[in-house]
């Protein structure tokens, strides 16, 4: 059994050029015998650092937190300790992207969101298929109150119950539940990967500085790369942005039993990363 934990971000005005609102959903994937353990390491981790008890880790810390206060130091003490206790605990990480800004302009904020989740559930089934076992997924809790939890849970079941066209029902066995992440640190992981990741491609320079972590947990298809596996980029035509922000060297197809080196020639950010330039 493995529990996958989710999460959503997005980034309204991404740095990089070309790009524009991204739209992101992501899950980080425990075998079920790692949960307590890696409580116990958050733990032990946040003890070290000083952080209090009562400190839910966010990537944007509310005003007026601790973390909101710390030492850049400290932060990133936190964030490269967490991703490494992730990895050494086997967890293993799904993110879907969307350049809202370049597709789906006509749908809304939610609908884009809907997408990305449909998507997740397909690579989070797959990530179990390629591992031969089953799972669960919980979520966290939506902002938006109780009616916005009860339209997403809604969405939810009608994944598990009848799976999409390119996966079937029966590896996530039960409807994904929602939780509140003040009181559980795998969802507290789950914010960092989906804004981390979210923020790398988009040119955040504290997210890019843990690009290689963050490719140290990214799920890999039978081909031994991310693409359409553990990040699903849309368009796809943003291949090389996994160049730029994570050090993949190859992009492939495992239907096609096929790849190609990157940067690609002949798509975006073939010859920069298309970030601004200091002065």
């Amino acid at each position: 059994m493995r529990v996958a934990f989710l999460d959503d971000s997005e980034q309204q005005q991404p740095r990089r050029r070309g790009l524009g609102a991204l739209r992101a959903m992501a899950a980080v994937i425990f075998p079920a015998d790692q949960l307590a353990p890696f409580d116990v390491t958050f733990t032990a981790l946040r003890s070290k650092l000083g952080i209090p008890p009562s400190e839910e880790i966010k990537w944007k810390p509310p005003k007026g937190s601790f973390l909101a206060g710390a030492g850049g130091d400290l932060v990133t003490q936190l964030r490269e300790g967490m991703l490494a206790a992730a990895r050494d605990h086997d967890a293993r990480t799904v993110t879907v992207i969307i350049d809202h800004g370049a597709v789906y302009k006509s749908k809304s904020r939610s609908e884009v969101s809907k997408i990305a989740l449909k998507w997740l559930y397909e690579r989070v089934s797959m990530h179990l298929v390629d591992h031969d076992d089953i799972g669960m997924a919980i979520a966290d809790r939506p902002g938006g109150g109780r009616s916005e939890e009860t339209s997403w849970l809604t969405e939810a079941l009608q994944l598990t119950s009848d799976g999409t066209e390119y996966v079937d029902p029966g590896r996530v066995v039960l409807p994904i539940v929602t939780a509140d992440s003040r009181h559980v640190p795998h969802l507290q992981l789950a914010d960092l990967i989906a804004a981390t990741t979210t923020g790398a491609i988009a040119g955040h320079p504290h997210a890019l500085a843990l690009g290689p972590r963050l490719a140290e947990l990214m799920h890999r298809h039978s081909l031994g790369a991310v693409n359409g596996a553990g990040l699903k980029l849309f368009p796809d035509r943003y291949l090389n942005l996994l160049y730029h922000c994570f050090g993949e060297t190859e992009a492939s197809l495992p239907s096609a039993n096929a790849g190609r080196y990157l940067p690609i020639p002949d798509l975006p950010y073939a010859d920069d990363d298309g970030l601004p330039r200091a002065s």
